[in-house]
């Protein structure tokens, strides 16, 4: 593979404070451009190896041979490729081991296409590209890229196993509801530090011996990104052996657990822009999430505040008359619509009293007219 002769980090290395042009910015895009295609090319190869790393050190990565190439990169992470728009619909669960049964609803979700040459302007500078893989007994982890606004981030990464893939559990309606769980018979786990999330296995491009995912995640705490970590925790024995002992066995496999941390290069983060309420409560918006504060301006108690649910209609309205509801369910007595929506990746509230919605497309902030929660209007920060 053609090495570049300068790396994305030496890019902007550059001696005082500048004003970088709107030329500068563009030959930054169009080298990760160029980067990213290289990147996610197929290769007949297993394994290809790509340039990146500080001070022009080229430092080798495996790639999976099926990666997307081209804008399909964007729209498989934040768009519809290999994605349904899925109707509401209703569904009956079975507790076996109860015998019995409950009816779900699960709500409308939307997929929209994306315009790479858009989304390389409003995420692309953001994006870190530097791979990190780590061998955990005989599965392979790939990070392979990471971007984060300081609220959410969207990690992508790769489980691979000769004979098959059994750490986690996963299909398409995991996708469409909590994503995809770790397995009884993993024998590890691994997490961001600070973060939670939903895992999206990808199964167009994953196969038995690989899974490609996204993970879509929320911060826990306010000022943890600076520095993003992987833990990892690997067990003489599988999760479930675990779970279930007790005692002196419990405290002999904790004993011969172990324990790791890999820091995860992060990039630059996400701009967000601010908008208000009358009552100046906050949400805090950049292309990947939305901050949500529920104390001020929607009429809240304490506890309601606290309770996501009390969030029944979130909407972005853009300056075109468009909008992108984000979030829509019932409220008995207070609001109802003729389908409940759900198109955010992941939704998380914090200890904060704040609610953060990690989209499921990539918004452009500068074309948000206002914002909608619930019955409360609000508009940019001046």
């Amino acid at each position: 593979m053609e090495q570049f002769d300068i790396s994305v980090e030496d890019f902007d290395a550059l001696d005082g404070e500048h004003e970088f042009s709107d030329k500068y910015k563009k030959n930054k895009r169009e080298l990760l451009k160029e980067y990213r295609k290289k990147i996610y090319a197929p290769s007949k190869k297993k394994y290809t190896k790509a340039a990146v790393a500080a001070a022009l050190l080229i430092v080798s990565a495996p790639v999976i041979t099926n990666a997307a190439t081209g804008g399909e990169f964007f729209n498989r992470i934040w768009g519809s490729a290999g994605r349904e728009n899925i109707a509401q619909h209703k569904e009956v669960l079975y507790d076996n081991e109860k015998g019995t049964s409950c009816t779900v609803t699960y709500p409308k979700q939307e997929f929209e296409d994306i315009d790479p040459d858009k989304a390389e302007k409003l995420i692309g500078d953001n994006i870190s590209y530097n791979p990190v893989v780590k061998e955990i007994g005989d599965t392979k982890l790939s990070v392979l890229s990471f971007v984060h606004d300081g609220n959410a981030a969207v990690a992508e990464f790769t489980l691979e196993r000769k004979g098959g893939v059994d750490a986690l559990v996963y299909n398409e309606n995991y996708n469409e509801t909590k994503g995809a769980d770790f397995s009884d018979e993993s024998t590890f786990y691994f997490d961001f530090g600070g973060y939670d999330g939903k895992i999206y296995v990808d199964l167009d491009k994953s196969g038995k011996d690989m899974l490609y995912c996204y993970y879509y995640m929320t911060n826990s705490y306010s000022g943890n990104t600076d520095n993003v970590i992987l833990n990892i925790e690997e067990y003489p024995c599988t999760r479930k052996e675990l779970w279930e002992s007790d005692g002196s066995q419990y405290k002999e496999y904790m004993d011969k657990t172990k324990k790791s941390t890999i820091t995860v290069p992060s990039g630059t983060k996400a701009d967000k822009s601010v908008f208000v309420n009358k009552d100046n409560g906050t949400i805090e918006i950049s292309s990947l999430s939305m901050k949500i504060d529920m104390k001020k301006g929607l009429g809240l108690s304490k506890e309601e505040a606290y309770d996501p649910y009390n969030a029944y209609y979130v909407s972005i309205n853009y300056k075109d008359g468009t909008k992108y509801v984000v979030h829509e369910h019932e409220m008995d007595g207070i609001h109802s619509c003729k389908e409940e929506t759900d198109n955010a990746s992941y939704t998380c509230g914090t200890t904060e009293d704040n609610l953060i919605f990690v989209f499921n497309r990539l918004v452009d902030t500068d074309n948000i007219q206002s914002v909608t929660v619930n019955k409360t209007k609000y508009k940019i920060q001046n």
